[in-house]
């Protein structure tokens, strides 16, 4: 009897730490990894481009994310998933964009003077660098959705995967990873220079069913696969995915996935078949995924056209520019504004702002 109310005892005093602990985390007392804030908090232009009516041609845009965002940060983030950590330490915001003129051809001639990033409204004093960042070494994931909803495209979606890896990939210093998704995420070939191991993932994966967890499948790729490649040196980190935009139950959000691109500086490319008068509800996701990160949408009218949109997207991620600068002291998200002094109406692609740490 005494030991039984000594075990009873002890299991009331174990769970109430357990609860403490569980009561800290809730009250953001642990760094946390996903921001919490509702996905439907706006709807993209579904132009692709925000014009300013002042002097220099921006990527301003309507959202603006919630004020409480957990575990402030600056790039390249380190993750450990079992506690959702998030850390780093660094000096400086690295920012990458595209510049295109009114008629969606790249602007590639642009120097330093042309350029305004303004940090929170305020103009970014000095650039530590600027350049052309086309010889970056890439970092590239591909996700392919293979649910029911898709799966009538996949066999066209894989082969117009494999021509983009095969021009795209440079084996010297780039590298690549494969994802597939539907109900769960299978990671088929993860971060490698190897073509073939990369040709073999695509003609392999092969995932029916019910479901799609999207925003899981990108999540994971950003932060447990794409941000802990090459931490210690500067790569063009990017998600090209082939998807509807549909996401049936995945257990994070688009808000968790827009924080985990913008902290680990990945772009997304979002790739989707069907009619081009068409507006289907997924494009909305697809369009403030790619707006969010400085990534791009890009609609194929049929399947036979899925090689043009990926020519499309080799080109947008071949012709950017980067810059780097100071962050602001105070910690927390920051809202980025990239503005061009000429063309005209230009329009530019870059991420909406970045994570800075307390000092």
């Amino acid at each position: 009897m005494h030991k039984s109310a000594l075990i009873y005892g002890s299991l009331l005093a174990l769970s109430g730490v357990m609860l403490a602990g569980i009561g800290e985390w809730a009250s953001g007392g642990f760094d946390s990894s996903t921001s919490g804030f509702d996905s439907s908090t706006a709807a993209p232009d579904s132009s692709g481009s925000f014009a300013s009516p002042g002097e220099y041609g921006s990527n301003q845009g309507a959202f603006v994310p919630a004020a409480a965002v957990l575990a402030p940060a600056v790039s390249n983030v380190a993750l450990s998933t079992s506690a959702y950590t998030i850390s780093r330490n660094v000096n400086e915001v690295r920012l990458q964009f595209t510049v295109a003129d009114e008629h969606g051809r790249p602007v590639q001639n642009l120097s330093a003077d042309d350029i305004r990033v303004l940090d929170d409204d305020s103009p970014v004093p000095r650039f530590q660098d600027f350049a052309r960042d086309e010889d970056l070494p890439l970092r590239l994931g591909i996700l392919l959705d293979v649910s029911d909803s898709v799966k009538r495209v996949l066999p066209e979606e894989k082969a117009a995967a494999l021509d983009f890896l095969e021009r795209v990939l440079r084996p010297e210093t780039d590298r690549a990873l494969v994802i597939s998704f539907a109900g769960n995420v299978q990671l088929w070939q993860d971060i490698t220079s190897d073509r073939g191991g990369l040709r073999r993932a695509v003609n392999q994966l092969y995932q029916p069913g019910w479901g799609t967890v999207l925003y899981d499948a990108l999540y994971s790729a950003c932060l447990d696969h794409l941000s802990k490649a090459d931490t210690d040196v500067l790569v063009h980190r990017a998600i090209v995915v082939l998807t509807d935009g549909d996401d049936t139950h995945s257990l994070h959000t688009l808000a968790d996935v827009i924080v985990a691109a913008q902290r680990s500086e990945i772009q997304i490319y979002a790739l989707t078949v069907h009619k081009r008068d068409l507006r289907p509800p997924g494009d909305l996701i697809l369009q403030r995924l790619a707006e969010e990160t400085g990534g791009g949408l890009f609609v194929a009218p049929s399947a036979k056209e899925l090689g043009n949109a990926f020519a499309a997207i080799e080109q947008q991620m071949r012709t950017q520019y980067y810059v780097s600068f100071p962050p602001q002291a105070t910690p927390g998200f920051h809202a980025l504004q990239v503005e061009v002094r000429s063309p005209q109406n230009a329009q530019v692609h870059a991420r909406r702002g970045y994570y800075a740490m307390a000092q």
